[in-house]
């Protein structure tokens, strides 16, 4: 009884210690692991330049989506604007993308396509923002 017990135990802990193994060297959970800092940081830049300072500082009527004056900005335009900027940003990144294949060469194009497509969508909805005030 106890010889089957110490071969169940020492495999459930090789099997153990594989996935262990597996999951350390998984490229999600690594990824996640170093990088949670940055995306805080990215997302706290991200937030403050779409003006939540200003959205929380000088509150306007809720009725507004695009507050029509300069004075003041609604909670719902600093929405816009973070998602405006993050696209912007994941256009730059798939321009960046576009550079950097060498594995597959047919993903330049279709990463750079995007990209640009990424960026004058962002630069359109940030204009439209603009003049809409």
């Amino acid at each position: 009884m106890g010889l089957i017990r110490e071969r169940l135990e020492s495999s459930v802990s090789g099997m153990r210690e594989r996935f262990s193994k597996v999951s350390e060297r998984s490229r999600i959970s690594t990824t996640v692991r170093s990088n949670w800092i940055e995306f805080v940081y990215m997302a706290g830049i991200i937030v403050m330049s779409a003006g939540i300072v200003s959205a929380l500082a000088s509150p306007t009527p809720q009725q507004y989506v695009i507050y029509p004056g300069r004075s003041g900005q609604s909670i719902a335009e600093t929405v816009i604007y973070a998602m405006a900027m993050a696209m912007g940003f994941g256009g730059l990144y798939f321009s960046y993308l576009s550079g950097r294949q060498t594995v597959k060469p047919r993903l330049v194009g279709f990463f750079l396509a995007l990209g640009l497509i990424l960026i004058g969508v962002a630069i359109y909805i940030e204009m439209y923002v603009y003049f809409a005030k």
